[in-house]
């Protein structure tokens, strides 16, 4: 019985070994040598212009949050795709699929109907905001 742990046992350990390697070894080789301009930050190597702490839109992070479901929704189509191609029973595939792409499509249809697809938004007084 307990055989049948060892190569989970091996696993394990070789995953926590793989994982702490690297960094005792960049820890013991790399070089230190911090000075002000390290620690600034920076984009496209340009000097940065104004503070760090910038407060984003929110419709940067509502935007971002639709494509994760979208992009989520294509990852399961892959392998439900290939679960139809190989069920013997296709209607089942094919009704487990609609099911689900119907829901995606009622979400669509909520962040439609809620405004989120917009870019410009129009806020409690109803006036529409230029951006």
């Amino acid at each position: 019985m307990t055989l049948d742990y060892h190569a989970v046992l091996v696993f394990l350990i070789t995953g926590i070994v793989m994982v702490c390697a690297p960094l005792v070894m960049g820890a013991l080789f790399r070089p230190n040598n911090p000075y002000r301009e390290k620690g600034i930050p920076y984009e496209c190597a340009e000097d940065p212009i104004g503070g760090a702490q910038v407060r984003f839109d929110m419709r940067f992070y509502t935007t971002a949050l639709i494509f994760i479901v979208f992009d989520a929704e294509i990852v399961l189509i892959f392998p439900w795709a290939h679960v139809f191609k190989t069920h013997p029973e296709k209607g089942l595939a094919f009704a487990a699929g609609l099911v689900f792409a119907t829901i995606v499509f009622f979400g669509l249809l909520y962040d439609w109907a809620k405004g989120d697809l917009s870019w410009v938004k129009t806020f409690r007084n109803k006036r529409r905001v230029q951006g």
